[in-house]
C-alpha cells in the first residue's frame, strides 16, 4: 500500500485494508443483523469518539452482508443526514430515501403511501424552498414554478396518519425482502437536528421488515439530549435503540507501529542505536499518548505531509514529531514554545541564578489541560534538558547542535519556520563540504560564498559554516586535515569581516578566534604534537599575513607565556618548540612581502601586525621602525596609520538621579601606548600636526588625522599621553 493510502482519511471498504481489528467486530454485527427476524423498526447503534473509525466499520459490515444484499434478501439503504440542514429538509430527505427504496417492494395501490403520509406529518400544506428541491429527487438545483403543483401531487389529501401507517405496515410485512438504513455521520449535525433523525427512527421508521444502523458518538448525543429533554436523559435514546455497541478501540500497539511506520516512510530509520533510543524515548513519552484514534493517525500524517519536506535532515526526527503532535494537540503550549526561546534552550546557569526547573516548567503547564499535564512534562523535559533537575554543562551544547536538537539556539528557528533557521546551515550544505574537504580549491569556494552571503543581521554565513565544522569535525578524515587547513589559512584575512565580530560581555570573538577552535577541534584529540606539527607548518606556507602572524603569536605563546603565566602542557601546545624558529622566519618574511606589496598598510590588523614584527625579527624593532619611518613621508599613510591606531570604547553612565543611562556611549581612543617600539612618535605627531586640514589628502583621509588627533589630544588633557585611559 502506498504511502498517502495507508492513513487516507476515507473508510476502509475491505477486510484487507483493516489495520486496527474493526473486522471482527464488523463481522459479528453482521451476523447479528442477519439472525433478526421479522424486524420493525429494530434499531441497533454503533457508538465511537471522532476519529475512531465508524464509518470504516459501517462499511466492513457492508461487506459482510453482500451475499444477503445478492441474493435479493436484504437491501441496503443510505441516509446521508448530514447533507441537510433544517427539520423540514431533513424529514422530507428521510422520507423520500424510504420512498425511493421501499416503493419498488410495494404493490401499485401502495407506492403513494409515503408521500400522503409525509403530507399528513408535516401539517403545512405545500414544503416549499430548499426541502422542496430534495424531495423532488435534486440536490441543490433550483426550484422551478411547477414545484407548487409538484408538492399537491405528492401528498394526496385524505386519510389519517394512523390509516396510511397502517396500510404502508401492511404492504411491508406482505413482501419478503428486508431493509437495512444506514444512518452514519448523525453527530456532524446540529443537537437539533440529531433529535430530529432520532425521532423519525421511532415514530416513521418503526416499519416492519426495515432496521436501522444508527452511527454516532453517544457521549455528544446524550449531552444534546440533556439539554432537550433534561428529565429523559439517556433513556431517550434507550427507548429508539434496542442495541448499542462501542466501537472497540484500536489497540495501542497497533497505532503505535502504524505510526512508527509513517514516521520512518517520511523521515527514514534512525542513523544509530543512540538516534533510536532517543527517538523511542520521545514516541512513548511524547507522541504516542496522543495516537488513540485512526484520525489522531490521520492529522498525523497530513502535517507530516506538509512540514516535513521543508525541514527534511535538518531536525531531529524525535523533536520534530513530538513538536508536531504539540502544534496538533496541545496548540497553546506549542505557541508559547515557539515565542519564548531563551527560556528553553541551552542549559541552566551554573551559578544557580535561574529559576527552579520544576517552576519553569509549571508555567507552561498551566498551558495544557490537568488530564494531559503529565503527557505534556515528559515532552518538554525531552526536548528541553534544561527543565531536567541535572546540572548538564555548556559542553553538552556542542553534541546537540550535531544532532539539530530543537534545544540549542542555532537550531530552535528551523522547527518553528517551515524551513531552515537563519542560524544553521542545511545539512546538505554540511555534508557536501566535508565530502570535499580535502579539495583546496573546493574550500576557498565555499568560504567565498559563504563570505557573500549576508544575512539580515549584516554577519556574512562564514561564521555559521566554521560554527557546523566544528561541530562536525569528527566526521573528516585525518588524510583531509592538511589540505582542509591548508585553504583556510590561505584565506583567512579574506573572511576575517570585521562585521563577523561578536562584540558584547559575553562575546565569542572573530573568525580568526573560529579558526583556532577548529584547528583544535580537528587535531588536538586525533594527532600527537608532532604529527599536528607537520600539518600545521605545512598549512602556513601559504597562509594570509594576519593570520599567519595571529597563529605565530599563539604558538609562541605556549612555549613561552607572558609574564605572569606558565607554559602550556606538551600535549596542549600547537606545534613543537623546535618549530618555532622555522615559523617565526616564514611570518617576517610573510610582513617584509606585504611591507613591499603595500598591502600590510591597509591591513585591518595593522597595529597587531606591527608589534609583532619587531617581537618576532628579534632586533629591537630597527626594521619596523625603518618601514614606518618611510611611511611617514607620505601623506597617505600617515592618514592610515591615524585610522589604524584609532580605537573605541563603549562606556554607561549612572545616569539622572542615580538611574542608569538605557544606551551606551561612544569613546574615541587613541591608541598609542607602545607605539614608541614600532614608529616614531615624534616625527608621527608632527606629521599629523602638519597635514590637519590639509587639502593633500580626500575627505576621509582628513577625517582620520583629525579624530585621531582629537583622542590623543583629549588622553594627553587628563593625564595619559599614552592613552591608558581617561
Amino acid at each position: 500500500m502506498t504511502r498517502a493510502g495507508y492513513f487516507n482519511d476515507a473508510p476502509i471498504l475491505t477486510p484487507d485494508d483493516d489495520r486496527f481489528g474493526i473486522d471482527q467486530f464488523a463481522q459479528a454485527l453482521a451476523k447479528s443483523l442477519k439472525d433478526i427476524e421479522s424486524p420493525i423498526g429494530a434499531t441497533i447503534a454503533i457508538n465511537g469518539p471522532w476519529g475512531s473509525g465508524k464509518s470504516s466499520a459501517v462499511n466492513l459490515i457492508r461487506y459482510h452482508l453482500k451475499d444477503e444484499v445478492e441474493s435479493g434478501r436484504l437491501e441496503l439503504i443510505d441516509f446521508k443526514c448530514w447533507w441537510f440542514r433544517g427539520e423540514e429538509a431533513l424529514t422530507l430527505a428521510f422520507l423520500q430515501t424510504l420512498n425511493a427504496s421501499l416503493r419498488k417492494s410495494l404493490g401499485d395501490k401502495a407506492k403513494e403511501l409515503i408521500p400522503r403520509l409525509g403530507k399528513t406529518l408535516l401539517q403545512a400544506g405545500p414544503v416549499v424552498g430548499p426541502a422542496m428541491n430534495l424531495a423532488t429527487g435534486g440536490i441543490w438545483g433550483t426550484l422551478t414554478a411547477g414545484s407548487m403543483s409538484f408538492a399537491k401531487r405528492f401528498f394526496s389529501e385524505g386519510e389519517s396518519v394512523e390509516k396510511l401507517f397502517q396500510k404502508l405496515s401492511k404492504a411491508l410485512d406482505e413482501q419478503g425482502r428486508r431493509f437495512l438504513v444506514f444512518i452514519d455521520d448523525i453527530d456532524r449535525l446540529t443537537p437539533n437536528e440529531a433529535l430530529l433523525v432520532f425521532r423519525l427512527v421511532k415514530s416513521v421508521g418503526r416499519l416492519p421488515n426495515v432496521m436501522y444502523l444508527l452511527v454516532f458518538d453517544r457521549e455528544l448525543a446524550e449531552k444534546a439530549v440533556t439539554e432537550m429533554y433534561p428529565s429523559e436523559g439517556p433513556h431517550f435514546l434507550e427507548k429508539i435503540i434496542q442495541a448499542s455497541f462501542e466501537l472497540p478501540l484500536p489497540a495501542r500497539n497497533d497505532l503505535n507501529i502504524a505510526a512508527l511506520s509513517q514516521i520512518e516512510a517520511f523521515c527514514g530509520a534512525p542513523g544509530d542505536k543512540n538516534q533510536l533510543l532517543r527517538l523511542m524515548n520521545l514516541f512513548y513519552d511524547a507522541v504516542s499518548p496522543y495516537l488513540n484514534t485512526p484520525r489522531d493517525l490521520t492529522r498525523l500524517y497530513n502535517a507530516m505531509t506538509v512540514s516535513w519536506p521543508a525541514v527534511a535532515k535538518e531536525v531531529d526526527v524525535g523533536d520534530y514529531v513530538a513538536l508536531e503532535i504539540m502544534r496538533l494537540f496541545e496548540p497553546l503550549l506549542y505557541n508559547a514554545i515557539r515565542t519564548n526561546k531563551s527560556k528553553v534552550c541551552g542549559v541552566r546557569s551554573e551559578y544557580g541564578r535561574e529559576e527552579d526547573p520544576k517552576k519553569a516548567i509549571e508555567d507552561f503547564l498551566q498551558l495544557v489541560p490537568e488530564k494531559r499535564r503529565e503527557y505534556s512534562r515528559l515532552a518538554l523535559m525531552r526536548l528541553f534538558p534544561r527543565f531536567e533537575n541535572v546540572g548538564y554543562s555548556n559542553s553538552f551544547i556542542e553534541n546537540w547542535e550535531a544532532q539539530r536538537r530543537v534545544c540549542t539556539d542555532k537550531h530552535f528557528d528551523t522547527y518553528f519556520r517551515m524551513g531552515i533557521g537563519g542560524e544553521t546551515l542545511s545539512i546538505a550544505e554540511v555534508d557536501e563540504f566535508i565530502e570535499h574537504a580535502g579539495d583546496v580549491e573546493y574550500v576557498k569556494g565555499a568560504f567565498h560564498k559563504a563570505l557573500g552571503s549576508v544575512r539580515k543581521n549584516g554577519k556574512s554565513k562564514v561564521p555559521l559554516l566554521f560554527d557546523e565544522i566544528n561541530v562536525h569535525a569528527s566526521r573528516i578524515e585525518k588524510s583531509k586535515f592538511q589540505p582542509l587547513l591548508s585553504a583556510i589559512f590561505e584565506i583567512a584575512d579574506d573572511v576575517h569581516r570585521d562585521e563577523d565580530r561578536e562584540r558584547g560581555g559575553f562575546s565569542v570573538g572573530d573568525n580568526h578566534l573560529r579558526i583556532h577552535w577548529l584547528i583544535r577541534k580537528l587535531t588536538f584529540d586525533r594527532c600527537g604534537l608532532d604529527e599536528r606539527s607537520t600539518i600545521f607548518l605545512a598549512a602556513c606556507q601559504n597562509a594570509q599575513v594576519g593570520w599567519l602572524t595571529d597563529f605565530t603569536s599563539s604558538a609562541l605563546s605556549d612555549h613561552f607565556p607572558r609574564e605572569g603565566r606558565e607554559p602550556e602542557p606538551t600535549e596542549k601546545c600547537l606545534v613543537m618548540k623546535d618549530h618555532l624558529t622555522e615559523l617565526k622566519a616564514l611570518c617576517v618574511k610573510a610582513i617584509n612581502t606585504a611591507a613591499a606589496t603595500g598591502e600590510l598598510l591597509s591591513h585591518s590588523q595593522l597595529p597587531f601586525i606591527l608589534f609583532r614584527w619587531r617581537e618576532f625579527s628579534e632586533d629591537d624593532g630597527r626594521e619596523v621602525k625603518a618601514w614606518t619611518g618611510n611611511q611617514l613621508k607620505i601623506d597617505k599613510s600617515v592618514s592610515a596609520f591615524a585610522q589604524a591606531f584609532t580605537g573605541e570604547s563603549w562606556s554607561q553612565g549612572m545616569g539622572m538621579v542615580g538611574l542608569g543611562d538605557r544606551v551606551a556611549m561612544r569613546n574615541i581612543r587613541a591608541s598609542v601606548s607602545g607605539l614608541e617600539h614600532i614608529i616614531d612618535v615624534g616625527e608621527f605627531r608632527r606629521r599629523l600636526d602638519e597635514l590637519e586640514g590639509s587639502e593633500a589628502l580626500d575627505d576621509q583621509a582628513k577625517e582620520a588625522v583629525s579624530v585621531f588627533l582629537e583622542a590623543w589630544r583629549k588622553q594627553e588633557k587628563g593625564g595619559d599621553r599614552y592613552g591608558h585611559g581617561d
